[in-house]
Formats: C-alpha cells, structure tokens, sequence
C-alpha cells in the first residue's frame, strides 16, 4: 500500500496549506503528518566505492590455503577453491579505513557454505563480521558484510576470510562506504515499515544533522503531536548522545518541546506525546533533526509522527487469530468436545457465534495474508510461509490506517511480521518475536500495555497467539487439566500404534497412548482461553467490535495426517469465528457455513467504516438468511501439495492440482480427485468418487469453473529465503519444501473439463 497513500512530499518548508489538520471532536482521531523537506534535496543514499580487490592470478598473493590434494587455481579471472571441506584466505594490506561495508563476490557451489570475515586491526586485534551463508545457485553471488561501526583511524593490516561447506570460486572483493541512512525508507519516499529489535515503526530515515519539518496548520486545544524514534543496530555509529530534538515554531516564536534520548535501552523505539494546546489558534509547523557528538554519518528511523485529537470514547476493534485452533474447540461451539473455554464461551454471548466458519488454506502465512487482505490464495499467490507479501497489497490496518484510527500488530511467530510474509505491513506498531513463539501471556500483556498507550485514539489492534499449535506444550497445570500425570503416554509396555508412516510427526513414534497429544491439545486451547481472558475484561475490549478466529484448525486423530495440517479436509478448513459489536445481536448463532475471507469487511462495517477501500461483504446478512436455503460455496486452496477444494452441504471434493511425491503427505498424481461424505466421514477416509459420479462431476465443474477464475493479481515478493529461514519454520513444525508460486498461469488446463479429469482418474 506505501505507494498508495503517501505521507511525505518534497516541498519548499512553510509551503503546505493549513488544513493538515482537520480533526473530528469525539471519538477522536489520528492524522499522520506529511514530512516538508528543504528545496535542496536529501542528503544521497548511494554507496560510495572505496577500493576493489581482483583475485590474483597468483593464489599466493593472498594466502590460499585449501583442504585436499587440489590447490587452488586462477581461472575466468577468478580465484577457484577447488574443495569440498572448506579453504581460507588472508588478503594482506594495508586496507585504508573509511569503508563500513564488504562485499565478496564469486560462485558458491556447496550445498549450504558459510563464509566468515574477519578485519585485522594494525594492533593484531581480531574484528569478525557477521557470517553470510550462500545458497547454492552455481552463479555469482554478492555476499554482503556491514560493519557500520568499524575504526575510521587507522589502517587494517589484512582480511581474512574463511569458507565452509563447498567449493567456490572467488572474483572480487570491494570496500565501500554505505550511508548509514540507506539502511532505512528513503525520506523521499512513502513511508514504509522499520523492524528495530522486536518491534516495528512506519516511518524514514532521518540523516544526522538533517532538518525536516510537518505542517501542523492552526492548532486547536487538544491537539497532541506524537512520534516515535529509534537506532537499527546495523545502523548504528560510533557516536555519543544520540537525541531527536523537536521544534515547535511560528510567526514570532520557536520552542524545543520534545528531546528523545535514542540511547536508552529499554525500548527499540521512544516515544513523545507533546500536548499543542499552549499553542492553540497559531498556525505552526514541527521540526525533527537528530543529531550525535562524534560521528559524521549518522541517521535514525523517524516513526509515527502524526496529530492526535483524543476522543472521550473512542471506538476501537480487536481481531484476534489463535493458530492451529480446531472450530469445535470451545464449549460455546456445543460440539461433543472436552474442553473449558470460559472466555471465549463469554464473548460468543456478547455476540454471534458462525458454527461452521470456513478458513481459505491450511497454511499460517497464506491464511493471515487471505484474512487481512480479503483476497483468496488463488488469485493472491500467497500459498507458503516463505513467501513475502507486495507493497502494493491493501491490508485491513491500512484500512484502518486510512480511516485515521490508530493500528497495531501483536503477532507471536516472525514469519507474519515485517522478517517475514510482512503480512502486518501497514501497522503504525508491530511486536514480533526474534526467537521461539512465546506462550499466550507475553503477546497478552503487550497488546494490554499498548492500548494503555492508546488511550484517546480509535484503535484497530491484530493478536495473533500461537499456543495451539504443535508441538502441544501447555504450562503444567494445563498439561493435566485432560490427562492423569500418573499415566505414562510412552509405556513400553503397551502395544504399538498402527498408523502409517509419514502420516505423524516423527516424536510421536513411540506414542502408545494415542490421545494424549489431543489431550495436551486441549491444554493450550483452555490456557489460552485464560490469558485471553485478561484482554477481553479490558472496558475498551468489551464495548468494542471483537472477532475471533483461526487460520486453520488441525487434524488430531485424522487418517491422512495426524497431529497436523497437512490436508484440505473439514478438521482443517472449519475454524471458530465469533463477532461482537453494537451492531450484533448477543447470543446469535449462524449454522449455515461462512466465508472467512468476509471478515475484514464485517470489521470495517461494524466499526462504521462503510466506505473504506475492502473487498468482501457483510457476514451479517446471513442472519436474516433462509433457514432452508443452501450453504454457500466454500473453496480452499493448499500448498501442502499443491491442492484445492470445494465443499458444499456434507459433500467435500478435493482435486490434487500437482504431482505429489513428498514423504510426509504420500504419493498422489496431479489431477486425482477424492470425494467425501462429510456427515458420515468427517476423516475423509472413504473415496467416494467411483460410487458417486455424478455427485463428483457436479462438484469438480464447481471447483474447475472455480479454479480458472480470476478476482485479483498476484500479491507475492518473490524472494530467496534463507537457510536460516527454513531452519527456523521448521524447528516450529512447519513443512518448507515447498515451491513459490509466481506464475499466474492457470491452475487447471483451461482445456481441461471436469468431465475429461474424472475420465482420466486411475
């Protein structure tokens, strides 16, 4: 969206008219500020080359050390390491100062090679770089080292640099100088997202001893200014005192009112919150300069800045996403199930409960990036946890953003934040994860603390816990609620389970007592129930619109797969959906099955936000829906796979759309197609496609029809995830084999008919 709604313009500084400020008595509202900067132009972002090293045609010039027989060779003007265990390299100087960036360039050709630089000071001291790992591609690569904060007064007496893994081939090694503000969005551009630490900011790149300025017109009483500011570490300089000092100023009068210490550490970001209201009637504007004693190039993030007009009662909506959660696990979905969800069980009686809320995927990132932009995985292309979201996609905090409420992101996996898919693009505040998914009272207490912070101002806040999720790690009192302690899950002495391999996580193999990991499952559900509860006792909470929800439920003790979410079938795709607002009836229910991708346009409307830019529509129409009318359509899409589904009353069909041939979901031919009768075969155990043929080829036309169909462009950023990536989904749990998407060909053969898929079936 950054493209989309511009917040900063190149201008002449006092050239902005004086209606920046049009501010809404009541409720209260949030206007983010336009960045006036000086005729000049800013200050450059382009690196400057310092020095170039060529590979030597003289392996000895730079003391070339391989593990093997081969020593190394020069060839096609490059250094050639001809080694599978590894070689260094010591590349002598002197290395004049004044560079603050590497980058080695050459082929890499392991299977997964590290390379690691160290600068040897005149002194002997060793300073390593942050290891860079190349990915095979069997091309030349550009491997890149920061150091912002290397020594700029002395000479370094050599580089040496070390390669593990594999061969490789060396062409050049360049010095330069990066601008520590290109590590940021460009001040002459939109404002974009700025990740520091576990948090996340919109905003620029604000250069040291660089003035900018926001026209804030005549100010009325009231008005507060807010803003944020923070250090990237990569960006950091060897500077002291580093401080964001702003400036009211007008005809006649300029005062310092605010002055952020950017040293403290007790947050990534600072916040000001000036109250204008001395200045009430004059027509001023604000200035930022950042600016530290002993460093020359310098610059911080500038986040936030914006006007707030504080309401008495402002509204405020609250989505929350329970990963993984199953749509019968809660006690107000009266479905069979053992499980105490009192919270929840309390918000469905504020508001309507959707019995059979349907997910689009089965997957976490395809399903948020569907859920918080309204387009489906088919036309979106969003199908995998590695995939980066577009710029360009509209989000519902940019929505909301838009309709000058506050937003903000709490999610508890890094892969759905700006690291990530960037699914929370657009959010004045994200909190994200470094490391493993903290349990649902960490992400709990910082959405309570920042809707502290934003008292006064319409807010539209995004929780996403993780807790149902495999691996099932309830704290203790949880881990019993639903099983005896006494009871040893393990037992060697019980008979083994029969299930087929591939269709269970590899930890369960020696499993005995099979329902104990439902069990656990239980446990988080009701544990995070209780944390939840903390949020939803909140006065705001409970008089605002509050939905309710998942990405995806789970296959517990399924057939194809168990203890995950692997496969398009009812136990993944049916979701919990529960919607509360002053426009709801309490106590509804809706049995008929609904379209989750609906949701962020029902948000938007019970917020009062009708005319903002959201596909879907209203899911409270099925509330004065026929009882006896049919259920609606319900299409999935999975990556898993690659497959796609349609479900229709109890009749679920799911068409593989390519060859399968991964050990964990089996062996299935593209184009096979499977038919279930869900209100006798929930599992989806029995193919019922030969005994029901015309019952499949009804299904698939839909599905086909479905399939070649096409509502919006693709959302996808292809990108190359890293190693390190992969390693971290799936040490979650997550499969990551999987092959973006960046076609838009068809899905199915446009030749290709329902009829002629099920003549071609085995």
């Amino acid at each position: 969206m950054r493209h989309l709604l511009p917040t900063l313009t190149l201008a002449l500084l006092g050239a902005c008219g004086s209606d920046h400020l049009s501010l809404n008595s009541g409720p209260g509202e949030v206007r983010h500020l336009e960045l006036l900067v000086p005729d000049g132009g800013i200050p450059s972002r382009q690196p400057t080359l310092i020095a170039r090293l060529e590979a030597p045609s003289n392996p000895d010039d730079w003391s070339t050390k391989v593990t093997g027989d081969v020593g190394p060779r020069f060839e096609k003007k490059r250094l050639v390491l001809p080694t599978g265990k590894g070689a260094s390299l010591t590349i002598p100087g002197p290395l004049e100062p004044g560079f603050n960036r590497i980058v080695v360039d050459g082929v890499f050709q392991g299977t997964k090679q590290r390379v690691d630089l160290s600068l040897i000071s005149s002194t002997g001291r060793e300073l390593p770089l942050k290891a860079q790992v190349a990915l095979p591609l069997g091309v030349n690569q550009s491997l890149i080292f920061d150091a912002p904060q290397l020594p700029t007064t002395h000479p370094f007496r050599e580089l040496r640099i070390k390669i593990s893994g594999g061969p490789s081939a060396i062409q050049h090694v360049d010095f330069w100088q990066r601008p520590t503000s290109s590590h940021y969005p460009a001040l002459d551009g939109a404002a974009d997202t700025i990740a520091i630490g576990e948090e996340a900011r919109m905003g620029w790149g604000l250069p040291q001893d660089f003035p900018v300025a926001c026209a804030l017109g005549p100010i009325r009483t009231g008005t507060h200014l807010i803003a944020s500011a923070g250090i990237l570490a990569e960006a950091q300089m060897r500077g002291e005192k580093p401080e964001l000092v702003v400036t009211i100023s007008g005809d006649g009068f300029s005062d310092e009112v605010a002055s952020l210490d950017l040293s403290i550490q007790n947050s990534p970001f600072q916040d000001m919150d000036v109250d204008l209201s001395e200045y009430a009637g004059r027509d001023a504007k604000v200035s930022f300069l950042f600016q530290q004693e002993g460093a020359t190039l310098g610059a911080c993030a500038l986040t936030n800045v914006a006007v707030l007009n504080a309401g008495v009662a402002p509204p405020l909506a609250l989505l929350i996403t329970s990963d993984t959660h199953r749509g019968d696990h809660m006690g107000c979905a009266e479905m069979g199930v053992d499980v105490s969800t009192p919270s929840l069980d309390a918000l469905g009686d504020l508001g309507v409960i959707f019995e059979r809320g349907y997910a689009s995927t089965n997957i976490t990132s395809p399903s948020h990036a569907a859920i918080l932009t309204g387009i489906h995985p088919r036309d979106s292309r969003v199908l995998s946890n590695t995939e980066r979201m577009v710029d360009e996609a509209w989000t519902l905090g940019e929505a909301y953003r838009e309709q000058g409420w506050w937003t903000i992101a709490v999610v508890t996996v890094r892969h759905l934040g700006p690291r990530g898919t960037d699914v929370a693009q657009g959010f004045d505040m994200v909190w994200s994860p470094m490391g493993k998914p903290p349990q649902a009272e960490i992400p709990v207490a910082q959405t309570r603390k920042w809707l502290k912070e934003a008292a006064g101002r319409p807010v539209f806040i995004w929780l996403h816990l993780f807790d149902a999720h495999d691996p099932y790690a309830p704290p203790k009192d949880y881990a019993d609620r639903y099983w005896d302690a006494d009871i040893d899950p393990f037992d060697p002495s019980l008979p083994k389970h029969n299930w087929e391999p591939g269709t269970y996580p590899p930890r369960l193999k020696d499993l005995r007592h099979t329902e104990w990991p439902a069990a656990l499952y239980r446990g988080e559900v009701s544990y995070l129930d209780k944390e939840l509860g903390r949020l939803l006792r909140e006065p705001r909470v409970q008089t605002g619109v509050v939905a309710f929800t998942a990405d995806h439920g789970e296959e517990l003790n399924g057939i194809l797969s168990r203890f995950d979410h692997r496969t398009l079938t009812p136990s993944t795709l049916h979701v919990p959906l529960i919607l509360t607002g002053d426009q709801v009836p309490p106590g509804a229910r809706i049995a008929k099955r609904v379209n989750q991708l609906d949701l962020g346009r029902t948000m938007l409307d019970l917020s009062g936000l009708y005319g903002a830019a959201y596909p879907g529509t209203n899911l409270l129409r099925h509330l004065d829906a026929d009882e006896d009318s049919s259920d609606e359509p319900i299409f999935a899409m999975s990556a898993h796979g690659f497959s796609a589904s349609v479900t229709v009353g109890h009749w679920h069909l799911l068409m593989q759309l390519r060859d399968q041939r991964r050990p964990s979901l089996g062996q299935v031919a593209a184009l096979h197609v499977f038919l279930h009768d869900i209100s006798k075969d929930l599992l989806c155990g029995t193919n019922l496609r030969d005994q029901e043929p015309a019952r499949a080829e009804e299904m698939l036309e839909l599905l086909v029809a479905w399939l070649h169909e096409k509502d919006h462009g693709p959302l996808v950023a292809m990108r190359n995830t890293s190693a390190a990536e992969i390693a971290e989904l799936s040490a979650l749990g997550y499969s990551t084999g999987v092959e973006s998407v960046k076609s838009e060909k068809p899905w199915v053969p446009v030749h290709l008919t329902a009829k002629k898929i099920l003549e071609q079936q085995p």
